[in-house]
């Protein structure tokens, strides 16, 4: 008795660039053969075509089924983008290395000294299931376990880059934005590697989809807070890690989310330092590319 869906209202028509689609800019109805419709959530169907990095008009879709309707926006011209947080004031309008050194400086700035003893009590803050009260999201499986420190059997304390390629220096390994909940035999397998498209047992390692992007800041944040890191896109040897262009890729395609968000508010609140390429991912293409 379905004929068909249609977009009959659309709410917001311009966008930023870089900026997410609202879901809820939209109004979608499913028509009956009877002249009746019902208004479907933004959970029943899906949408595809919007790319915010694409300037001018572009034509977006949705889909319920078998049905689909089309609808326009425009994505504005990119015209750079201000600081409006205070910590990064002083990085306004640079780009390239100078960009780069002058977040160095800020995340140096201030930073507190916290354990690798004390981050077994942090973790299940920084990384707390948003669904479920007093559970962990671990970082490689995405599985959602208790929260509370039992010694690591549960959970343990990944080093997302490698301890041993930190040299097991005890300030950078210690360091709250590297660590992350994992589970203990992922871990174990993922030992050493190094990141990349595919996995390679003992050589290279890919995480799911949806922590792409949160590895990437990670060690970029590692790379522009210790002087003695660096990203490479060959086999790391120690201080360094890798891959540095899939992690560039892995920036783009998987975006900032709310859990980096609060993580990067909960590790602020005990490590007084920031995650530069959370609160802003644009340094990331004003530094690299």
């Amino acid at each position: 008795s379905y004929i068909g869906i249609e977009v009959t209202e659309v709410r917001k028509t311009e966008y930023e660039y870089n900026e997410t689609f609202d879901q809820h800019s939209i109004t979608v109805i499913i028509k009956r053969l009877s002249g009746q419709y019902l208004t479907l959530s933004p959970s029943m169907y899906t949408v595809s075509g919007f790319d915010s990095s694409l300037e001018g008009e572009i034509e977006v879709t949705v889909s319920f089924n078998d049905f689909q309707d089309s609808f326009y926006v425009t994505i504005l011209p990119y015209e750079g983008f201000n600081i409006t947080m205070p910590y990064y004031e002083s990085a306004e309008g640079l780009t390239g290395d100078e960009l780069f050194l002058e977040l160095r400086s800020i995340v140096n700035t201030g930073k507190k000294y916290v354990s690798y003893d004390a981050a077994r009590y942090i973790l299940d803050d920084s990384d707390a299931d948003p669904n479920i009260p007093g559970n962990v999201i671990l970082v490689y499986l995405g599985t959602s376990v208790s929260g509370t420190w039992d010694a690591g059997a549960t959970w343990n304390r990944e080093h997302v880059w490698p301890q041993s390629l930190l040299g097991y220096d005890t300030t950078m390994s210690a360091d709250l934005h590297n660590l992350k909940p994992s589970n203990p035999s992922e871990n174990s397998s993922k030992g050493n590697s190094y990141f990349d498209n595919i996995s390679v047992i003992k050589i290279s390692y890919e995480p799911r989809d949806e922590v792409k992007g949160d590895i990437a800041r990670i060690l970029l944040y590692m790379w522009t807070m210790y002087a003695s890191l660096s990203l490479v896109d060959e086999a790391p040897s120690i201080y360094e890690m890798a891959l540095l262009s899939v992690l560039l890729e892995w920036h783009v395609i998987d975006p900032v989310d709310d859990f980096e968000r609060n993580r990067n508010e909960v590790i602020y609140s005990y490590q007084n330092n920031r995650n530069p390429y959370i609160d802003y991912p644009e340094f990331v293409e004003l530094i690299w590319e």
